[in-house]
């Protein structure tokens, strides 16, 4: 390693001794107590906050070099499962950070140790859209204009802006630049019917200059230039691998629905119709419910095989075929529409009581149908590109794919 030094000073964790999974599942109780005023407060709140950082889960990013876990996709994708059994924004604010410390360990080792080395916790947020301009500067580039649903920046001193530029051929290149949240306005825009507490709201940049060792290539990051500064760190090289925690939220919402109907029918909720007196007697309840969880598994499965595929690639250091990763897309998509139609049909078993204010599975239910509308995660965008791949048809060149 070159300038930079492990991070020796920081604040203990909290589970020292627990996997990361372990120390998620045990901030369950926590998280769900807090996320009604997470809710209200359109942000986590610090109490939330304070756990997640001293269970060591806002630094599963961090390289371990500076005092990070280093975790790979299917730790990060069980991780935040977990976590969405307590509070779907926390469990999407812990994907967020670990998708932003991945794609911010791809930066020289320099601009690492100024993220990381005093504070491993420290969490970067972004967004990869272009939304914004960007003109070429002194060694670097300016950048202005407005980046929305940027998920975390109330928690993230440093956060990652998408832009691109025209590259050597003529073509259009995508990349994503550095700041510090400080430099930034954050509008408040973010009043959504679901996922409130990510706090997901507009970056606002006014000419701000980034230098370019503060930048990251998408193209060279998927193509695996980047690995020749970190060739210690099996770490993910392609950006579907950021989306893969966030369907772990939508699985985790859908869980944690299916706990609350199965806890409720136990209890003995009665059906209303004329053939039941309870809802554990009624076929087409059983049918419902039993369809509700094989669609769980079902997204359960293929997320997770994404995941491990996903992390034997990054140890070998190889970027997956085009058809490969199209396919991948559609393995996160169908994931999260499967938790999405599961929670569905939960709640037709649930009743329309589910729905009353302050009810945990009318919370569910507006998480998952906002979280599961990420354009990421379009079920039509990936069976599209899957099917071109597939059938050999022309795709555009981007590193996204």
């Amino acid at each position: 390693m070159s300038s930079a030094t492990p991070a020796t000073t920081h604040e203990p964790d909290a589970h020292d001794g627990l996997t990361p999974v372990a120390a998620a599942r045990a901030l369950v109780p926590l998280l769900a107590d807090e996320a009604p005023l997470t809710e209200e407060r359109r942000r986590l709140t610090g109490t939330s906050l304070t756990a997640l950082r001293r269970a060591g889960l806002l630094r599963l990013g961090t390289p371990e070099a500076y005092g990070g876990r280093g975790a790979d996709i299917r730790t990060a994708v069980d991780v935040c499962e977990e976590l969405a059994r307590g509070c779907a924004a926390g469990s999407w604010i812990v994907g967020i950070a670990y998708g932003g410390g991945l794609f911010a360990s791809q930066l020289p080792h320099p601009e690492r140790a100024a993220l990381w080395q005093d504070d491993p916790d420290a969490v970067v947020c972004g967004s990869a859209n272009p939304s914004g301009t960007a003109r070429r500067s002194d060694g670097g580039w300016t950048l202005g204009g407005r980046w929305p649903w940027m998920s975390g920046i109330h928690h993230a001193p440093w956060t990652l802006l998408g832009f691109t530029w025209t590259g050597a051929g003529g073509e259009p290149e995508r990349g994503m630049a550095l700041l510090p949240t400080s430099a930034l306005t954050v509008d408040d825009v973010w009043h959504m019917a679901g996922m409130r507490g990510t706090g997901s709201d507009t970056a606002v940049a006014d000419e701000v200059y980034v230098p370019d060792s503060r930048t990251i290539s998408l193209t060279a990051m998927a193509n695996g230039a980047y690995r020749q500064r970190h060739p210690d760190e099996p770490r993910i090289t392609f950006h579907l691998s950021i989306n893969l925690p966030l369907v772990a939220t939508g699985v985790g919402i859908a869980a944690a629905a299916l706990e609350k109907v199965l806890s409720a029918v136990a209890r003995g909720k009665s059906a209303v119709s004329p053939l039941h007196r309870l809802v554990a007697e009624s076929p087409s309840h059983q049918l419902n419910v039993a369809d509700a969880a094989t669609l769980i598994d079902t997204a359960r499965l293929h997320l997770r095989r994404a995941a491990d595929e996903m992390d034997t690639h990054a140890r070998a250091g190889r970027r997956p075929a085009l058809a490969e990763r199209a396919r991948l897309r559609v393995d996160a998509a169908h994931a999260m529409r499967c938790a999405r139609d599961a929670v569905s049909l939960l709640l037709d078993t649930a009743g329309a009581g589910s729905f009353a204010d302050g009810s945990d599975l009318q919370r569910a239910w507006r998480d998952i149908e906002t979280a599961s509308r990420h354009a990421a995660l379009s079920v039509q965008t990936a069976k599209e590109i899957y099917g071109r791949a597939l059938l050999g048809a022309p795709l555009p060149p981007s590193p996204v794919i």
